[in-house]
């Protein structure tokens, strides 16, 4: 093997690099797109490991001289799109984004970006749609790599070829298998976890170190000694392999590794059918092709970042978003062009290797600096008109360790679940027990009742149902959470506890798959059940667990309260406030787009307020209070996401701080026992 220049390779990565920009741009004309992002780990891993290796045999690699150059390579640009991205998320984003993007910042100056993401929202998740910088994951997940990977060649050089290929081989195959396994029960840490992807990285490393055994035993099988069909055959089924895998991917359609797979050794074949190969000489070393492989890394830096804003400004959809796109596609190319040669080219023949690299990773911590300090003053708030920021909700009002402890919440689910109280010293007299839309209620209640003892408890995603499973096809790792959290927060009703309040977003959890499909915007389908009631559909299932648990908390003879669910926006409420900085040069939106029709709300909820009017009518028990939210956000014509000029919503289905108040102090139950002197003492 030698390091001479394969123009195909660039042409390779042309395609990879046009197939992810068109999924993000696209992502319903090309949703297998991403796999372009796999082609450019096999093509890395067999250039980065090839220089290795030749640099071991010459004896002429040194660690400090392998991550100097890779610094020159990867940090020029890069430092040069947080840059600009940061001025224009200044410019766009509210203080809550800002903080978030901020920590985003942080997270990829570090380059562990992909290690955040694997506890947070999948990549197909639509919340990852508005973070400007998801598409770093992978360069946190390569530099991951050569954190390690140089070091194990340098060993791997001390012994024969085919034992460093074997062992390449070995690592690889458990890197898949770690993958699979992961990925069994959490889609999302198998898609960003580092050794679940190094596996492609491998591959290319493989190719690299059979090239190089193959060139040291001369007229040994290779490239070279290969007749041409052999090549042309090899290079064609690569292609066809990567090309066939996008195209035949469907959006949450197939299990990942099933398409990273195919795509993965078409990208190997392609390389190791060699430079003479006739798609490699001719299509693919074509110098437009070549170029767009030249810029594919700045190119692959910036077109993500205005695609992100366009959302997060919800002005990508319709034909005017669909040209919007098309400028921001066209905005990445000039910005990829003058990063490749105002940036990256001068800096790439520097020799100053040393000072280079020391200037270049300060400017990297002073990134990450500026991202801490940025989401510690919450995000810039002076940037804006704001008196107070609507869609906050700090981490205090979720959970407490003392009283995650208390009730035995496992450590290892505490990132999902709720837990908060208002006074230690005594027994909770009101208990709220839900998912977040419970949790939302909390300064509400903790401002309606001052003198009494609250407890919050349940967790996301799970209603406050006992044995109740909740789970998508990408978060399978739920299935188990919501039978434990609940189970934990019946054990918070203590004696004491007279009133227990009972809030969840009731319609993702009753809803058919094809209402899930319809109404929710998640890449899988949402699976409900229970162990109590086997085949129940999931209306069946809510309603016959309702009525079951609100009888026995009315045994017990608690005051219930069962509050009907929130009304969904069909758009966001950020779009009914003008507090971006950029808001000055956008166009004003009418009134009526702060407001949904009665009937569509009235026809989203129509299963799920069905199902507790009939448990209120079937148990009829005076103790149970069924409250409406509606009464207090809708009017006989429409539904107000503002009212009285305070927004009432965070996001499309949470209510603000300010909202909950409005709401409860509208629709709050009067005369309960177990509330009395609390409502007499304000």
């Amino acid at each position: 093997m030698t390091t001479s220049y394969r123009p195909d390779i660039d042409g390779l990565r042309a395609l990879a690099v046009g197939a992810v920009v068109v999924f993000h741009a696209f992502p319903n004309k090309l949703p297998g797109g991403f796999l372009g992002v796999d082609v450019f780990f096999v093509i890395s891993g067999y250039l980065i490991s090839g220089l290795i290796l030749e640099g071991i045999r010459a004896k002429t690699f040194t660690i400090t001289g392998f991550y100097l150059r890779r610094a020159r390579r990867i940090l020029p640009a890069l430092l040069t799109m947080l840059l600009g991205v940061s001025l224009l998320a200044l410019l766009i984003l509210m203080p809550d984004e800002m903080e978030r993007f901020a920590d985003s910042v942080t997270a990829s100056a570090l380059f562990v970006p992909n290690l955040v993401l694997a506890r947070e929202a999948g990549y197909f998740d639509p919340a990852t749609d508005t973070n400007p910088l998801l598409h770093l994951w992978s360069l946190g997940v390569e530099e991951q790599f050569y954190l390690v990977w140089p070091l194990a060649l340098l060993f791997a050089g001390r012994v024969r070829p085919k034992v460093t290929l074997a062992v390449i081989a070995v690592i690889a195959l458990a890197s898949l298998a770690s993958h699979v396994i992961i990925s069994s029960y959490s889609p999302t840490a198998g898609f960003y976890l580092p050794f679940t992807r190094f596996w492609q990285l491998l591959t290319g490393g493989l190719l690299a170190a059979g090239a190089l055994a193959r060139s040291a035993q001369p007229g040994a099988p290779g490239a070279d000694t290969r007749a041409a069909w052999q090549s042309n055959a090899m290079s064609v089924v690569g292609l066809l392999l990567i090309v066939g895998s996008i195209l035949a991917t469907r959006a949450g359609g197939e299990s990942f590794v099933g398409v990273a797979v195919p795509a993965t050794l078409g990208a190997a074949l392609f390389i190791a059918a060699g430079p003479e190969a006739l798609p490699n000489r001719t299509i693919f070393s074509s110098r437009l092709v070549v170029y767009v492989g030249l810029i594919s890394y700045p190119l692959y830096l910036w077109h993500w970042p205005p695609l992100s804003f366009l959302r997060i400004l919800e002005i990508d959809q319709g034909s005017t978003g669909r040209l919007l796109r098309i400028g921001a596609v066209i905005f990445a190319f000039v910005a990829a062009i003058l990063t490749y040669h105002l940036i990256e080219r001068p800096l790439r023949h520097r020799r100053d290797l040393g000072r280079l690299g020391v200037r270049l990773v300060s400017l990297l911590g002073v990134a990450a600096v500026a991202g801490v300090v940025v989401a510690h003053t919450g995000g810039i708030p002076q940037r804006t008109p704001l008196a107070y920021d609507p869609f906050g909700w700090a981490p205090s009002m979720r959970l407490e360790t003392r009283c995650a402890a208390l009730y035995g919440q496992p450590e290892d689910m505490r990132r999902h679940a709720f837990c908060i109280r208002t006074d230690y010293t005594r027994d909770p007299n009101i208990v709220m027990i839900g998912d977040s839309h419970s949790n939302m209620f909390w300064p509400a209640m903790r401002d309606a009742y001052p003198g009494a003892s609250l407890l919050q408890i349940g967790a996301s995603a799970c209603p406050y149902l006992r044995n109740i499973e909740y789970w998508t096809d990408t978060t399978v790792s739920w299935r188990r959470m919501c039978p434990v959290l609940i189970d934990s927060a019946y054990r918070g009703l203590e004696p004491a506890a007279r009133v227990v309040i009972l809030i969840a977003r009731m319609p993702i959890y009753a809803a058919t798959p094809a209402e899930f499909a319809a109404t929710f915007d998640y890449m899988s389908p949402g699976h409900f059940q229970s162990a109590d009631f086997p085949g129940a559909s999931p209306a069946e299932t809510y309603e016959r667990a309702l009525a079951r648990d609100v009888a026995l908390l009315l045994q017990e003879r608690r005051e219930v309260v069962l509050m009907m669910p929130i009304p969904p926006l069909n758009f966001s409420p950020r779009s009914c406030v003008r507090i971006r900085p950029v808001d000055r040069w956008l166009p004003v939106r009418s009134a009526e787009s702060c407001r949904v029709p009665r009937a569509s709300v009235d026809a989203s909820l129509a299963t799920t307020r069905g199902i507790i009017r009939r448990v209120a009518n079937k148990l009829a028990n005076p103790d149970l209070h069924v409250v409406d939210p509606m009464d207090a956000l809708c009017d006989e014509d429409v539904c107000h996401a503002e009212i009285g000029g305070n927004l009432m919503y965070r996001d499309d289905d949470h209510l603000s701080i300010e909202g909950t108040r409005y709401v409860w102090s509208r629709i709050r139950p009067r005369g309960l026992r177990g509330l009395a002197e609390f409502e007499t003492s304000r």
